[in-house]
């Protein structure tokens, strides 16, 4: 039976687990908030999901527990940080922090984040810069992975690498938050864990095996292909997947060439102020009339509607914030032996 809990006593749930792991509480409660947006923003693959593989990456000294970041370079509205595995939530909070401090007096602030922990859900990131009328970017990669052929090519080079804008309007933001590939790796990783597929077969450009045949999707090795809806268009995702690592790779200067290990993530974010370019009343009334026109167009058949990116992730946010956060079953029964190595208990369910 699928139990619904408070977002409070889910925050507090993870963050005592991560605390009980010794990591210092505030970079817990950083974490913890990410985990609960992931299951509220209803991207579970990156919420109490992968709990366990951050606990077990604590247990294995991959994700810090406390520490400090370095500063690389600070040139006022460009700044660069460098840490050890530091949890990429808390790295995320801070940047977040001081770009929301600086974009106002700069117009544009950029900073970039390299070798932190996974950040987890890019989505739950964008709405602090919206609600202030900013615009964002984001783009993650993990330099240790390769999971993503090159466009024409059978061996792995790059990842799925995700890449994220929030855009205000005068209503509900557009939130954008896709990977370059066909799917995350978080996606596949659950296909093969249940022994499933996708709906579609990978036969329309979803993996292919190491000698460039199509591949099943329960298959373990993950080699799937640049976005492009069909393996003839995969040069789009390509051109994209380069984009992301070029801005959060090579910009923050860690990357592939080092050949890192699988745990690391590096971090691209910028924040733009309209009022810095024609302003902020042109550009919500562009946006609101582009909006307002995607919304309008008539719905192909079978689909009901047009939606906006992001509009089904705030919705399914406020509802559950309103009647309580589903979780699993299947993904409380994987956290049973982490709830039982660090004596926490699963919080009360809300009726």
């Amino acid at each position: 039976m699928t139990q619904r809990f408070t977002v409070a006593a889910l925050r507090a749930f993870a963050a005592d687990m991560l605390v009980r792991m010794d990591m210092d509480a505030d970079m817990a409660r950083a974490m913890a908030a990410r985990i609960v947006d992931a299951e509220l923003y209803g991207h579970r693959t990156h919420g109490f999901a992968f709990l366990p593989a951050y606990l077990d990456r604590i247990e294995k000294g991959v994700l810090a527990r406390s520490g400090r970041y370095e500063v690389l370079s600070d040139r006022g509205s460009v700044f660069a940080w460098r840490c050890e595995r530091l949890p990429g939530a808390w790295m995320m909070e801070k940047a977040t922090a001081e770009l929301l401090a600086r974009t106002p007096g700069h117009g544009v602030a950029t900073a970039t984040i390299a070798n932190c922990s996974h950040i987890g859900c890019l989505q739950t990131y964008l709405l602090p810069f919206t609600e202030k009328g900013l615009v964002v970017t984001l783009a993650v990669t993990n330099p240790g992975i390769a999971s993503v052929a090159p466009f024409g090519g059978a061996d792995p080079v790059l990842t799925s690498n995700p890449m994220a804008y929030g855009y205000p309007t005068s209503g509900v933001p557009v939130l954008v938050d896709q990977s370059t590939s066909v799917g995350s790796n978080a996606l596949f990783a659950g296909y093969a864990a249940r022994g499933g597929a996708p709906a579609r077969p990978v036969a329309a450009g979803w993996r292919r095996q190491s000698n460039g045949r199509p591949e099943r999707a329960q298959r373990i090795a993950a080699r799937h292909h640049p976005a492009g809806g069909r393996p003839d268009f995969g040069y789009k995702g390509f051109g994209f997947g380069i984009a992301v690592e070029a801005l959060s790779l090579a910009l923050s200067g860690y990357g592939r060439a080092g050949k890192p290990d699988a745990f690391g993530q590096s971090v691209f974010i910028q924040a733009m102020d309209p009022d810095a370019f024609a302003g902020r009343a042109a550009f919500v009334a562009e946006m609101d009339h582009l909006v307002a026109a995607c919304r309008n167009s008539r719905p192909r058949p079978g689909v009901e509607r047009v939606r906006v990116p992001g509009e089904r992730a705030l919705a399914s946010k406020a509802q559950q914030e309103r009647d309580g956060v589903t979780v699993a079953p299947a993904t409380l029964a994987k956290l049973q032996r982490w709830m039982q190595r660090t004596d926490v208990s699963l919080p009360g369910g809300i009726a």
